[in-house]
């Protein structure tokens, strides 16, 4: 006869399991646990870090009064670049947006200066606006389509112009618009 047919061996091998598992938690799980307390690990004694500046505190320059002034001003500078302005481009994208727009476009930019090949190329896009509209599936998001065409050395030569598709959000800042998040699609 095997423990386990043993009921007082099932008994235990289940109470043992029992105790196992109650000392075993998910540390995902929303509780008020010592651990689940704390915001964040930090060593003792240093204060919190601070919260991020929302963004009407960022101070966008060329704040644009509507919705799709500021989409509009973002999209246009966004598309028409060549290698000689990129970084400066995204720097001026940097200047007038906010949150994540503002820190995707300053890393942006910091690559750009580093990337040999965009100016051996001769790298070079334009494009214009084709329609802004509310994405009427996710409040908040707003959807842009431009028709670009990038160009340079011989590797670019003739590349056909194409439609893409951008999904932007917008903060409410003093003064108006500015772009939060810029998401390129296509």
């Amino acid at each position: 006869m095997s423990k386990l047919a043993n009921p007082l061996g099932l008994l235990a091998c289940m109470i043992a399991v029992a105790l196992v598992l109650a000392g075993c938690s998910n540390p995902d799980a929303t509780g008020t646990t010592a651990a689940s307390t704390q915001a964040s690990p930090q060593s003792a004694g240093e204060p919190p870090a601070p919260a991020p500046p929302p963004p009407s505190a960022q101070s966008p320059a060329q704040v644009q009064p509507t919705p799709t002034g500021a989409l509009t001003a973002f999209a246009e500078r966004d598309v028409n670049w060549n290698w000689k302005t990129l970084a400066g481009d995204q720097r001026a994208l940097a200047a007038i947006a906010v949150g994540a727009a503002r820190l995707a476009e300053q890393q942006a930019a910091a690559s750009s200066t580093a990337d040999t090949t965009i100016a051996s190329a001769e790298i070079w896009n334009r494009g214009t606006l084709v329609s802004v509209a509310p994405d009427r599936s996710k409040p908040g998001t707003w959807v842009l389509v431009t028709r670009e065409q990038t160009g340079g050395d011989s590797q670019y030569e003739g590349l056909p112009a194409a439609y893409h598709v951008t999904l932007a959000e917008l903060a409410r800042v003093p003064g108006g618009w500015a772009v939060e998040r810029w998401s390129p699609q296509s």
